[in-house]
């Protein structure tokens, strides 16, 4: 009976512990899934909140790519609006690089002579000037017209130059020179090319100068002048032949013995209005300049008369008049560079604008002829007689 009793006691003993070891290790199995899972969900979770870094690449490799010169595009500086003004040769290398047109045109009005523009709708001061103007914008009495061909083909190279985005040369030689020659008709004057490419260089006394030795120095595109076959009589009578002999202020065996009477700088459709202006105003200068000295050495009270400039940008013609202010010992103290004039601007765009520019230019073609020669004339022939 005690013995059963054991027996029965033991195998309790065994049920139970195999109950216990069966119930632990479900348990352990459990609390590992639970634990597997709970840390999978905490790394989704730290992904979401956290995003794992981009994978860096090497910054050096991008920045040097702006510095190479490889197909990478260069950054773009601010525009540059220089000007081609050529130093004299008495400046310094330092000195000699150019300078922007607006600067440049500050510089002149305290140059000596000063040159000072004066706006086109402003009161000149100058009774010549205005008279001038007055001429310049009534209509022409005789019954001219330009020639439908010549305008025609004018207009047929104005097309042709802007639609080819042409260089200056192309404007100059192929629209600009054929209207002039067109107004001159048959006016016994001429148009010259004085490219900067040629010699034709103005002499440095006659140009604005801004320090004790420095000029602003400038050729023009085209000029209109006295042919010496059609005024040989007067070309005599003011010493064309004689040796040093100055009949206008260009440094040319050709040139500087013509009279010289309308001076037009020339840019492409592109061009700059205010680097045209000042190279035409500073050329002029020095055609003044020496119409006041040959004054000066003649001892005449005939002040030199004015004279007409024109800039060309393109299809776009602005007209200029300018004059001479003399100063207390009579000698020239300012040129003023009048206009431009709403009134007298052209275009060259179509066959109607090119024939209306035509007869503003037989205007100031009619004005050298007449006015501008006989006032040039007794300036420079008194000089002459002494």
């Amino acid at each position: 009976m005690e013995h059963n009793a054991n027996d029965s006691i033991e195998r309790w003993i065994d049920t139970v512990s195999t109950e216990l070891q069966s119930s632990s290790t479900a348990s352990s199995d459990a609390n590992r899934a639970w634990l597997s899972w709970l840390e999978n969900v905490e790394t989704e979770q730290r992904k979401r909140s956290y995003p794992d870094p981009p994978i860096v690449q090497s910054a050096p490799q991008k920045r040097p790519q702006r510095e190479s010169s490889g197909n990478v595009r260069p950054s773009l500086g601010p525009f540059r609006d220089d000007i081609s003004l050529a130093p004299s040769l008495t400046q310094s290398t330092s000195s000699r690089r150019s300078s922007s047109p607006t600067r440049v045109k500050a510089q002149l009005a305290t140059a000596s002579p000063k040159v000072v523009f004066v706006h086109g709708s402003a009161d000149p001061g100058c009774i010549e000037a205005k008279s001038l103007l007055s001429f310049l914008t009534s209509d022409d009495s005789t019954p001219w017209q330009a020639s439908t061909d010549i305008v025609k083909k004018i207009s047929s190279a104005s097309s042709r130059c802007a639609t080819e985005l042409r260089s200056e040369g192309s404007w100059v030689m192929d629209v600009v020179r054929p209207l002039l020659e067109a107004a001159i008709d048959d006016l016994p004057l001429e148009s010259w090319s004085v490219p900067y490419k040629q010699t034709e260089s103005v002499y440095s006394k006659y140009l604005p100068r801004y320090t004790a030795k420095d000029t602003f120095n400038r050729k023009i595109d085209l000029v209109v002048g006295l042919p010496k076959e059609s005024w040989k009589e007067e070309y005599e009578r003011v010493g064309i032949d004689v040796f040093g002999r100055d009949l206008s202020h260009i440094d040319h065996p050709h040139t500087g013995k013509r009279l010289l009477g309308l001076g037009v700088e020339v840019k492409p459709l592109d061009g700059n209005l205010i680097e045209a202006q000042v190279q035409l105003s500073v050329w002029l200068t020095g055609l003044m300049s020496w119409a006041y000295s040959s004054q000066h050495q003649g001892g005449t009270h005939v002040s030199p008369p004015p004279i007409v400039g024109c800039t060309v940008l393109g299809e776009d013609w602005k007209f200029y008049i300018i004059y001479g202010v003399a100063g207390a010992s009579q000698q020239l103290s300012e040129v003023r560079v009048w206009g431009p004039f709403s009134v007298l601007e052209g275009q060259t765009m179509d066959e109607r604008g090119i024939a209306s520019l035509a007869l503003r230019l037989r205007r100031v073609m009619q004005y050298i002829r007449t006015s501008y020669t006989e006032q040039l004339l007794s300036t420079i022939s008194s000089s002459y007689s002494q």
